[in-house]
């Protein structure tokens, strides 16, 4: 379970962070446009590009889409192991701060997804695992 949650949060980031990637190589080439610069001689290149670039931003905007459904699993399980185990002060804690991170996650997938996607903590990482290993 902690390996399948920061493999998707680490999955979750990187998509992230080639979506910020393209859309700043597309907007090099617009604002190259706008200056008189061309990347190519051929008529109709720049449009092609964009229509690329979009079109390889929407793919990743389908795996984030994947990636919240992953996420809702994996959050549900982690609802019903807090359930089940004992309430105690740490353990409320640990459940909190993973809550948190899970909202914040779900929170950017639901969005736009222009802002900052939020990164997986050390102290999120450590709560997980002791989550995991709470009789």
């Amino acid at each position: 379970m902690l390996d399948t949650f920061i493999r998707l949060a680490q999955e979750i980031q990187k998509i992230d962070d080639d979506v910020k990637e393209l859309r700043q190589a597309e907007q090099a080439v617009q604002r190259g446009g706008k200056m008189g610069l061309k990347v190519s001689q051929i008529d109709g290149f720049h449009e092609k590009l964009r229509v690329k670039m979009d079109s390889a931003v929407q793919r990743k905007m389908d795996q984030f889409d994947e990636k919240s459904n992953e996420l809702d699993s994996i959050f549900r399980s982690l609802l019903c192991m807090s359930s089940e185990a004992p309430t105690a002060e740490n353990f409320e804690k640990d459940a909190e701060i993973v809550s948190g991170y899970c909202s914040e996650l779900k929170a950017f997938l639901q969005s736009d997804r222009s802002g900052d996607c939020p990164r997986i903590s050390l102290s999120v990482e450590q709560s997980v695992r002791r989550l995991l290993n709470n009789p």
